[in-house]
């Protein structure tokens, strides 16, 4: 076997995050593998290949309902399942404005879309589209698919969102919620706990780190606020916004579980 056709070893370094975002100033959600990141791009993985699946039933925001969602799901087990053995690496998936988007990369994009092709049999209820494009710096991976800063408070949001779940918290309680924000000086941090008091913050500490590092000035806020996703995101979106005014980085935050 020629190393043109030896598949690639199986992914141990993939590690998947999804967020919501907006593609083509259509709202969109990105499934992810962001541990493949510090190896793109790879060398022989140079196509672009992709599988487009037409939503049947969008709703208003060009997303599935929850049963064609799982549909979908199938039918992405089908596919991946038919190409595993090829080398290529999947990359990961947009679904926005009626259609779901899978993306992989590949050296061998006609057996790619010999595969897929014949995977697709197993729904012909639904209209498709397969191609491919030279992309040997993985930049659809890097500039679409790949979650921005912002995306990435997000996916963290989540993250803790998902543990105050498991632990039996009541979301949409409001109760004190603790901010953190780093920065380069003490007056950038001042600066911003007066912008953030305005916003009904209060700074509860003001933690001191070593001063060779990078933003050695930190400050806890805390504020009376519900954590559902929608407030959070909210929350954490304007802070860190006004972080970066201040030429410093928000950390993230934390609540106790509050239950019924």
């Amino acid at each position: 076997m020629s190393d043109a056709n030896k598949p690639t070893p199986p992914a141990d370094d993939d590690h998947w995050e999804i967020y919501v975002t907006y593609v083509d100033d259509n709202p969109a959600v990105i499934l992810v593998d962001i541990g493949v990141e510090k190896k793109v791009p790879i060398v022989g993985l140079s196509k672009l290949a992709w599988l487009w699946v037409n939503v049947q039933t969008p709703d208003e925001e060009g997303f599935p309902s929850e049963d064609e969602d799982m549909r979908l799901n199938e039918i992405e087990d089908v596919v991946t399942e038919a190409v595993e053995s090829l080398p290529l690496r999947y990359a990961g998936r947009i679904t926005s404005n009626g259609r779901r988007e899978f993306y992989f990369y590949t050296r061998d994009p006609d057996q790619f879309r010999e595969r897929v092709t014949a995977a697709m049999q197993s729904a012909p209820e639904y209209e498709f589209e397969i191609d491919d494009a030279e992309d040997e710096e993985w930049q659809h991976y890097k500039d679409v698919l790949y979650p921005s800063p912002e995306d990435f408070q997000q996916i963290h949001n989540q993250h803790v969102i998902t543990q105050l779940q498991q632990a039996g918290d009541v979301l949409t309680t409001p109760r004190p919620v603790d901010h953190y924000a780093n920065f380069k000086t003490a007056e950038d941090r001042e600066a911003f706990v007066t912008a953030a008091g305005a916003l009904g913050f209060e700074a509860a500490s003001r933690p001191e780190r070593a001063a060779d590092q990078e933003y050695p000035f930190a400050v806890g806020l805390l504020r009376t606020d519900a954590v559902d996703p929608e407030t959070v995101d909210r929350v954490t979106f304007e802070l860190f916004e006004l972080a970066q005014e201040h030429a410093g980085e928000y950390e993230g935050w934390g609540s106790s579980v509050v239950k019924a």
